[in-house]
């Protein structure tokens, strides 16, 4: 364990599998949700398929995992209408050794239970760096077995206690260079005989690439504190030779402290596990005997030219790279003996542990390269992206320099102003974000080289000044870079507004790429994992792309700071880091949100528990805020302050939903009733101190109370959006207010403006949200991407002398919204165990699209009545093991049909009421077409 600032020992972020099952949270929840299901929805005759799309941890057959941390997951297979799982079992055999046949260690016996995620391993301790298999079976409502699954497997990783690799660097590196590089390498010859599976558990204090026998086995990072460092897993098994000699090799990269990471200390570790089909185990481990030098990068300068701590521009010495390092045979002889900083675990890397996170990359070529009247080839690669850019040179001239730069404008000459440059090139004026985004390369010559940086930035043209020959289009690569992703495809969408389907796709786009080791404010300029840009970015990533890993490690992360810096309850507002205890009070409370938010998407019971202790300090530092005079939150503490009056409303209506997030979360860990009650009356009181004190006469809210009491003068769009989207208005004032918020148009930043579509949606106001956003002439998506954006903005009209960013991934959950109030899918149980779909009333005359969960995809198709087909329609498709409630037009319920006949016929179908022209039906598992046949 590390310690906190005060020396009181970190608490360790996991769960195991023992508290689990000790705190009664398998199964309870998943009984409830069987037990409503309508007879209805009552499958007949048959049996379930078997389960598929297996998964560990989230993950398909999976490497390296915690052995304390493993939870099961599958979709049920079954095609009939209304499918419902309301029993499992699964069986866990292993170790796996060789051909011979592995013991089973547990078999969970018959579990009632209709929990398909984040089922906790039960049986005795997993043993580390072990491969195991493992089925899962499941029963309908009726009872009935369904098919075993085909085996899936996964592997452990090692505990703490398992490493027998050292920690090694170069002498007195740290010191002598605050931008490093390091070459490390060893060779080893193997045993002869099959080699039945290989693994490298690998980390580097900050970066590193892994090499075996020339070929790159895996690029990762730990930007974590020491005390609690990630460490890797790569299958390697394919890259060794057995009876032969093996070279492995690393390069690193140290760049002290910065807003992404802390300090750290330079150093690598490296064990890599090779298992025999005979059973027999061969290591090779980082220590003494392998060779080390200085890597081939010429000093860097600070990228950011605000003086924050980001990254260093590099600058690679092509003839000072040591060609074949990496293979067999190599000559190290003029290396350094590496220093070995200590055993595993040693200080200051006193805990290894496995990440469940990985970075894939894709090849992107440019979509046009384009030579300039000065030499300079420019590649377009048709969108912002994070990535590597990477360049081939066959014809280079020893020792010749070239200088690149990557950018997000072209310069191009203005009517009416002074232009001296050339035109098209990549600007260094404008859309810099105030980075210097230079490289440079010096050329061995002699034949193809390849000038491949280590490090990424968000760019959409890369400049290369003087190539000295001609490039083709395959020369000039940007290698495209996003934390993996859950195999499901993606989330769609599209309607009858273009620009509306436009927005979505540029909301899916810049949060896949925001997506990296961490959530990030941006590529390019501070890299940082800043909270609110991350609880953004997140609900995005869950709602289009079914996130769940990243996710889970940042709130662990965040939740890890309130432990090392705030005794008071916060948590900090960018972290890991290397700034220190800084907090803004807004993170901290929107962070209880994304706790709620990733639950609700995902079903992870087992992180509500890590971090329920967490949200409990979080409702008390709020609650110390509240001043008993006025019952409102006054002067919320925090290092960075950004109002200036000491009531704030936004504050207060986050507070209340604290105090309201901190209680449900209570409730599905069925927590004490008064633990839960005590929650409950802090929600009450603040909500009505909110509603008696910060509203005007009106209806509306004000932003604030000066420090005399008096209201503020000004009543925002923030603070009203605020107010509604997250449940403080009361319901007959609720159409005033959202009237109020749509009658400013859009006075949100990108970071707010998603609650103001949402409180249109509350509102019932949908063609002003579809209004919202298709204005290309007022601040919005609808604007910038009309002004070239192919990547959300930092703000809506970006300024060079501020040096905005171009690349902010925390306006993507715009694509939420869209969602929910466009599409009509909402989930209102863990993993989608429940949704609703409710088209909009007005705004669109169309919408189609798709959502994946947990569970499987849904579908989702609705038009409005045209001369062709006067009535309104919509086609659903709901997982197995999921309900949908169903909203649609209609003056009467038999006026509701499902494939041509009465609903109340239709097999899976139930009725709920008709209220207001619209109908409520629950449906189950299975696709339905409903339509109001009231105009037929």
């Amino acid at each position: 364990m590390g310690e906190r600032d005060d020396g009181q020992p970190l608490r360790t972020w996991t769960l195991s599998r023992r508290q689990l099952l000790a705190g009664g949270l398998m199964g309870a929840a998943g009984l409830a949700v069987a037990s409503a299901l309508p007879s209805a929805a009552e499958a007949v005759g048959g049996q379930p398929d078997a389960p598929a799309e297996l998964t560990v941890d989230g993950l398909a057959v999976p490497i390296g995992l915690s052995p304390d941390d493993v939870y099961f997951a599958w979709q049920v297979r079954d095609d009939r209408r209304g499918a419902l799982q309301s029993a499992y079992r699964i069986e866990v055999a292993g170790p796996v050794l060789g051909s011979h046949p592995a013991p089973i260690v547990w078999d969970s016996g018959l579990v009632a239970s209709a929990e398909q995620a984040f089922v906790a391993y039960g049986g005795p301790r997993l043993a580390p760096d072990a491969a195991y298999c493992w089925t899962v079976q499941t029963w309908d409502r009726s009872g009935r077995p369904g098919l075993r699954s085909t085996p899936s497997a996964f592997e452990t990783g090692l505990g703490n206690r398992d490493w027998r690799a050292s920690w090694i660097g170069r002498v007195n590196s740290e010191v002598a260079e605050p931008d490093q590089y390091t070459y490390a390498r060893t060779e080893v010859t193997l045993r002869g005989g099959p080699i039945a599976r290989a693994r490298a558990f690998v980390s580097g204090d900050q970066q590193y690439e892994l090499y075996v026998n020339g070929a790159r086995a895996g690029k990762g990072q730990a930007y974590s504190f020491p005390d609690s460092m990630y460490y890797e897993t790569l299958d390697v098994t394919g890259l060794l030779r057995p009876g032969a000699a093996n070279a492995v090799g690393i390069v690193s990269s140290w760049q002290g402290a910065t807003k992404g990471h802390p300090a750290g200390s330079p150093g690598v570790i490296a064990q890599i596990v090779v298992h025999y089909q005979d059973g027999h185990i061969e290591r090779v481990t980082t220590d003494g005997s392998w060779r080390v030098r200085k890597g081939a990068w010429l000093p860097g300068t600070q990228r950011d030219l605000e003086g924050d701590l980001v990254d260093f521009t590099e600058n690679i010495d092509g003839p000072g790279q040591p060609v074949g390092w990496q293979l067999p045979g190599f000559d190290d002889r003029t290396w350094s003996p590496a220093v070995v900083l200590g055993r595993a675990p040693t200080k200051p890397w006193t805990r290894l542990v496995p990440v469940r996170t990985r970075i894939v990359e894709e090849p992107v070529r440019p979509v046009s390269l384009s030579t300039l009247s000065s030499g300079a080839v420019v590649a377009d690669f048709g969108k912002v992206y994070a990535a590597v850019p990477t360049v081939t040179f066959h014809r280079g001239t020893p020792g010749r320099r070239v200088t690149m730069r990557a950018g997000y404008l072209l310069d191009q000459p203005v009517v009416g102003q002074p232009f001296t440059g050339t035109p098209g090139q990549v600007s260094t004026q404008h859309g810099t974000q105030h980075t210097d985004m230079s490289y440079s390369y010096i050329q061995r010559g002699g034949g193809a080289e390849e000038f491949h940086p280590f490090d990424y930035l968000g760019f959409r043209y890369f400049q290369i000044d003087n190539p000295g020959e001609v490039l083709a289009p395959g020369d000039v690569v940007a290698l495209t870079r996003h934390t993996a992703l859950p195999a499901q495809p993606a989330a769609t969408f599209s309607s009858d507004q273009p620009v509306i389907d436009a927005v979505f796709g540029l909301g899916l786009h810049s949060a896949m790429f925001t997506a990296q080791e961490q959530f990030l404010d941006t590529p390019t300029r501070e890299k940082g994992p800043w909270l609110f840009d991350g609880f953004n970015e997140s609900c995005t990533a869950m709602a289009a792309l079914g996130e769940q890993n990243l996710t889970r490690k940042s709130l662990l992360e965040f939740g890890q700071s309130q432990d090392r810096y705030w005794p008071n309850g916060a948590v900090n507002k960018i972290y890991p880091t290397g700034l220190g205890a800084l907090d803004i009070n807004e993170s901290t409370e929107i962070y209880v949100e994304w706790v709620w938010q990733y639950w609700i998407h995902t079903g992870d019971r087992a992180l509500l528990h890590s971090v329920y202790g967490v949200l409990r300090r979080i409702s008390d530092y709020v609650q110390r805020a509240v001043s008993p005079a006025t019952g409102l939150v006054t002067s919320l503490p925090a290092t960075n302050v950004y109002y200036d009056y000491p009531v704030v409303t936004r504050l207060n209506v986050l507070g209340v939903n604290v105090f309201r997030r901190t209680a449900d979360v209570a409730e599905v860990l069925q927590r004490p009733a008064d633990e839960i009650a005590g929650q409950r009356r802090r929600q009450a009181a603040a909500t009505r101190a909110v509603n008696r004190r910060l509203t005007r006469r009106d209806g509306t809210y004000v932003d604030g109370l000066m420090g005399d009491g008096t209201p503020t003068p000004s009543a925002s769009q923030t603070a009203n959006a605020c107010a509604a989207f997250y449940g403080v208005v009361p319901a007959h004032r609720l159409g005033t207010v959202a009237r109020y918020v749509s009658s400013l148009g859009m006075q949100a930043p990108p970071q707010l403006a998603a609650e103001v579509l949402g409180t249109m949606a509350l509102g019932g106001l949908y063609g002003d949200l579809v209004a919202r956003l298709t204005d290309a002439t007022t601040d919005g998506w609808a604007n910038i991407l009309s002004r070239g954006a192919t990547f959300t903005w930092e703000v809506w009209n970006p300024s060079d002398l501020n040096g905005d960013s171009m690349s902010h991934g925390w306006g993507s959950n715009v694509l939420v919204e869209i969602q929910r109030s466009l599409l009509g899918v909402r989930p209102t149980g863990p993993g989608f165990a429940t949704f609703d779909v409710s088209p909009p009333t007005a705004g669109l005359s169309r919408a189609e699209g798709s959502v994946p969960t947990p569970r499987g995809m849904i579908a989702v198709a609705w038009s409005r009545p045209t001369a062709a087909d006067p009535g309104f329609s919509l086609n659903v498709t709901v997982p197995t093991n999921s309900t949908a409630t169903v909203t649609m037009p209609a003056d009467r319920g038999s006026a509701v049909t499902e494939g041509g006949r009465s609903s109340d016929r239709a097999a899976g179908v139930r009725l709920l009421g008709v209220a207001d022209g619209l109908a409520r039906l629950e449906v189950g598992a299975g696709t339905y077409d409903l339509r109001d046949a009231s105009a037929s």
